[in-house]
């Protein structure tokens, strides 16, 4: 991944890996999303998540992730669905 990550959300979308959230090298939640290409094999950010955020929960789909609740500065409510536009 182009940013180091922990306490994340995974998944397969289209053909690609997909890492979303987590906390990254400073103590605070990310909202960066990336996907791998193993095409051009190499990861590419994707448009990120409105709530950064951390342990969170994943529900997915055969074309959607869920990412549910987690932590952003105290426990989130927040519910988002990536998808991708285009498939490998």
């Amino acid at each position: 991944m182009r940013e180091k990550r922990a306490d994340f959300v995974a998944g397969c979308l289209g053909g690609r890996v997909i890492a979303a959230g987590g906390l990254g090298n400073e103590p605070s939640p990310l909202g960066t999303v990336e996907s791998y290409n193993p095409v051009k094999r190499r990861w590419e950010y994707v448009a990120p998540m409105p709530t950064a955020r951390c342990s969170s929960a994943l529900l997915q789909t055969p074309s959607m992730m869920f990412v549910i609740g987690g932590v952003s500065q105290g426990p989130s409510n927040a519910v988002e669905a990536l998808c991708l536009p285009e498939t490998v």
